[in-house]
């Protein structure tokens, strides 16, 4: 019996091994269509990577090329004088691998709109309206080779430490002196400041680096310092008698109120005012700052501002962007408190019955380390301006609130010169502040300030003591 047994069972094993065979056949077929499938999905995959890198290169090129028609456009309304060069750049990095030709200098990258040679002199314009002068000392072009002058292409520059001021620490000494988004340029300076580029020369590039948070607010940042040119329409002579009426302009992002629109630079606004003439008679435009235009843009009757309209690159601020940047640390450093419409632009209606003036008394400042700073800037920014012959710091306090106070710098310099130089003196010691809140300035005059004044307030800076 176990011999029969055996037998059959030996007998069996073919059937078995033929469905083994079959069953590994089936096995192989199966690893084979999924090796064949990952091969279809690597191709798949490739081939939607192809794609996005080639719209990828698309849109850089498409970016590119609207970058240089804006950038060409910008220099067209700052024209030269026969055998000048006109130029701005963004900077886009600070380069370290590349040894500098003089040491100390730095080297920065970007992509150079118009026309540079080594040896000029140039402009950094960057953070709250800082200007700094310093020297192209070497030119490298993009495959690295050093040259004498570019045009309208990618540069590496080596800047000089020019008028920087010198490292207080030696962590400040590892710092770049030249922020990334800082603008180079050659334009004309006037009061400070190179004329009215800075944003429009960062506009051109927002196509490239919109998506960049850094570079939005550096964006934001040379909005706040600029001064602007509005269309408008003035009528009704002068003072409370004038009427002033500003154009309004519908945009997707204004809802159902008009956009207001502001010009970067009277440049530009010059270049579209016979378009605004014949649309509405918005032939003359009113400077305003940030802080003013912000008022304006955010009142009853508009949803916001539409830099630059007609171009070459449009920016729009929506009220809540307009409102949320007045609540910025950079916004206070230049403008304090949010300033309100009717102080730029008379109203229609009667004038109210006047208030009760708050009554405020004057001190010495408060002895320490604030002060020590605001009395260092004042007598610095006294030093550097011809025209400022004393100044003199006090303290304000209100009467009924001994909590709330303010510095005071009067001022003794030419009529014309008060209103740019107590402007650029609030911005300059408005960052020093922490425990005093305000600083405001008055013109010096005889009839308002007797000499009992200053015997007891002494003059803080005197160009005329000896």
């Amino acid at each position: 019996m176990a011999l029969f047994g055996k037998k059959k069972q030996d007998e069996n094993k073919p059937a078995e091994q033929n469905a083994e065979a079959s069953s590994g056949s089936k096995e192989m077929d199966i690893i084979l269509q999924a090796r064949q499938e990952e091969e279809e999905e690597r191709k798949a995959r490739n081939a939607a990577r192809e794609a996005e890198q080639e719209k990828y290169k698309s849109k850089i090129a498409a970016d590119m090329e609207k970058s240089a028609t804006a950038a060409a456009d910008v220099l067209q309304m700052f024209p030269a004088r026969t055998g000048e060069q006109r130029f701005f750049m963004m900077v886009e990095a600070n380069v370290y691998t590349t040894e500098p030709v003089i040491e100390g200098d730095e080297i920065v990258t970007g992509i150079l709109r118009g026309k540079i040679s080594k040896g000029m002199e140039i402009q950094v314009l960057s953070g709250l309206d800082s200007l700094n002068k310093v020297t192209v000392n070497a030119i490298w072009n993009d495959d690295r080779v050093m040259i004498d002058e570019a045009s309208d292409e990618r540069v590496e520059i080596e800047l000089s430490k020019g008028d920087f001021k010198d490292a207080a620490s030696p962590d400040e000494q590892n710092e770049a002196r030249v922020m990334t988004y800082s603008i180079l340029t050659n334009l004309p300076e006037e009061e400070g400041r190179s004329d009215g580029i800075r944003l429009p020369a960062m506009l051109c590039e927002f196509s490239r680096y919109q998506d960049e948070q850094e570079f939005i607010g550096q964006l934001m940042n040379a909005a706040m310092t600029t001064e602007f040119a509005i269309p408008a329409k003035v009528s009704g002579g002068s003072g409370s008698q004038r009427k002033v009426t500003f154009a309004g302009m519908r945009s997707e992002n204004s809802g159902d109120l008009p956009m207001l629109p502001a010009f970067s630079s009277f440049q530009a606004f010059e270049k579209h005012k016979g378009v605004l003439a014949k649309t509405g008679g918005f032939n003359s435009a009113i400077k305003m700052d940030f802080a003013q235009l912000c008022s304006i843009a955010r009142d009853d009757l508009h949803g916001g501002c539409v830099v630059d309209p007609m171009g070459p690159v449009i920016f729009a601020l929506p009220k809540q962007a307009l409102t949320t940047a007045t609540k910025t640390v950079q916004f206070h450093a230049l403008f304090g408190e949010s300033k309100m419409a009717e102080k730029f632009v008379p109203k229609d209606t009667p004038e109210q019955p006047a208030q009760r003036v708050r009554e405020y008394n004057v001190t010495s400042p408060i002895p320490g380390a604030e002060y020590n700073l605001v009395e260092a800037a004042v007598k610095k920014f006294g030093d550097t301006h011809a025209d400022i012959a004393k100044m003199c710091i006090v303290m304000i306090v209100a009467a009924d609130d001994p909590n709330e106070k303010a510095y005071v710098v009067i001022i003794d310099c030419p009529k014309e010169k008060y209103d740019m130089n107590s402007k650029n003196i609030e911005r300059a010691v408005r960052p020093l502040l922490k425990t005093v809140r305000r600083i405001e300035c008055r013109p010096y005059d005889k009839e308002k300030f007797t000499s009992e004044f200053f015997m007891r307030y002494p003059w803080t800076y005197n160009k005329l003591s000896w």
